[in-house]
């Protein structure tokens, strides 16, 4: 007698993950919260109302989880803020002058290919690049960690390929100030990023 084994294909990484129906208490007092910000007015029933929405909503449109693995190092962080707040003066400036200015601005749409595979990363990322003035996100593919950008005013090839290794350096603060060793340790090195 000859005994059938009955053996499953084991699931690739490429299977899609169901995402399972649980209370988001985070999600649900957010949305508690602007939902009684919009009201104008702390009332019992705006309160109770926000949390059935916000229940209604997490229920309906379920977060995915984000995993998080580093922890946050305030001077890397701080290093973060002021580099950020520099590109912001000099990206305002360059803008104010391009508007005063008669020369017409070539404009230009880019891929980046960022180094982490984190949603979390590419999130906060893509905003830090697109609240500087200049450039806009247009596009984030979470499935290859590429971001697309709407560019003002390129000149040039090195123009597209600076502002590369701008968005790749904002990446790199951003596992430095919040990433783990091991995240940290993938990126390249690079001494002039240090605080």
């Amino acid at each position: 007698m000859t005994e059938a084994r009955m053996t499953t294909a084991p699931r690739g990484p490429e299977a899609p993950r169901r995402r399972r129906r649980v209370l988001q208490p985070r999600a649900v007092a957010t949305i508690a919260l602007a939902w009684v910000l919009l009201w104008d007015r702390v009332t019992w029933g705006n309160v109770v109302n926000g949390v059935l929405v916000g229940l209604a909503v997490t229920y309906a449109f379920p977060l995915p989880s984000i995993e998080f693995h580093g922890r946050l190092r305030p001077h890397r962080l701080a290093w973060l803020i002021v580099r950020f707040l520099a590109d912001l003066v000099v990206a305002s400036w360059q803008v104010m002058l391009l508007a005063f200015g008669t020369r017409r601005p070539r404009n230009a749409v880019i891929e980046v290919q960022l180094r982490s595979r984190s949603d979390f990363y590419l999130t906060i990322t893509a905003e830090l690049v697109a609240l500087v003035p200049g450039s806009v996100v247009v596009d984030a593919r979470r499935s290859t960690s590429v971001l697309y950008l709407h560019l003002l005013d390129v000149r040039g090839e090195g123009a597209i390929e600076a502002q590369r290794a701008h968005v790749l350096a904002v990446e790199r603060r951003v596992v430095r100030a919040l990433g783990s060793r091991e995240e940290i340790a993938a990126l390249d090195p690079d001494p002039e990023e240090q605080p």
